[in-house]
């Protein structure tokens, strides 16, 4: 552990903070958030103790936790008793895509749906919506990804991904019906998808998207637009979930 925290780049010096300066715990975050922003802690990585780091970044113990606990609760890190503090992997429990529940009607008992790809194919020409929302370059090549979520044979979910080939080549050649796709991108490129942003808001499926989900033209669905980030800030997927309305519940308890 100790080499790996000796490569760490630009360490605070420790001096007392100026007046009118931010507090000394909030430049020991910054710096801990940017080494993870990096990638140089990647998301399940264990850190070093507070001492260890008190003593790299030339600080009591007592400001690096005040440090840790701000990480902390922007669920960037997780504290676990008695076994030390962990860089956090996204939480897909806080995805729009719990709300679409699977439950047996008459039994009410859970349901365990399963997932399959249904096309992979790499776009030349993508469109410039595309291109322009993973930012990257006109005509730079592109991987489109469709997977279905079913229960049985009954059609729940469709999942349009597009990812930039340059950092995910032969994505296509990827067994996705066996590994969940971020999982996927972890084993075969090294890629850690780190945060997401996702919009909801309800439509009416047409054509294809009609016919894979087994719904009239027009009816209503859920769709869920996510951008997804790895470490940099680089943009690694554009997926939109399209969802069948009669199998999404949102339910919440207010005080």
């Amino acid at each position: 552990m100790a080499g790996r925290t000796g490569d760490i780049d630009a360490l605070l010096t420790g001096k007392a903070a100026e007046k009118g300066a931010a507090p000394l715990y909030q430049k020991v975050r910054e710096q801990l958030k940017q080494q993870i922003d990096r990638g140089f802690w990647k998301p399940g990585d264990l850190l070093p103790t507070e001492p260890e780091l008190g003593e790299q970044f030339g600080v009591s113990a007592g400001t690096v936790k005040q440090a840790l606990l701000s990480l902390a609760r922007d669920g960037l890190i997780i504290r676990r008793a008695g076994k030390g503090t962990f860089v956090a992997r996204l939480d897909g429990s806080r995805s729009f895509s719990r709300f679409f529940r699977f439950r047996d009607a008459p039994s009410g008992e859970n349901l365990d749906p399963t997932i399959r790809v249904v096309e992979t194919r790499i776009l030349k020409a993508a469109p410039r919506a595309i291109t322009e929302g993973l930012q990257i370059a006109s005509g730079a090549p592109v991987i489109f990804l469709r997977r279905m979520l079913f229960q049985g044979d009954v059609p729940i979910c469709l999942y349009d991904s597009h990812l930039p080939c340059d950092l995910v080549p032969n994505l296509d050649k990827v067994p996705l019906d066996q590994d969940r796709l971020y999982l996927a991108l972890e084993k075969h490129f090294g890629i850690h998808v780190v945060n997401a942003d996702e919009v909801l808001r309800a439509d009416a499926v047409q054509g294809a998207e009609a016919k894979l989900l087994n719904l009239p033209e027009g009816a209503p669905v859920i769709l869920i637009d996510r951008t997804a980030f790895t470490h940099g800030g680089r943009i690694i997927e554009l997926r939109r979930t399209i969802g069948r309305s009669d199998r999404f519940i949102y339910r919440i308890r207010l005080p």
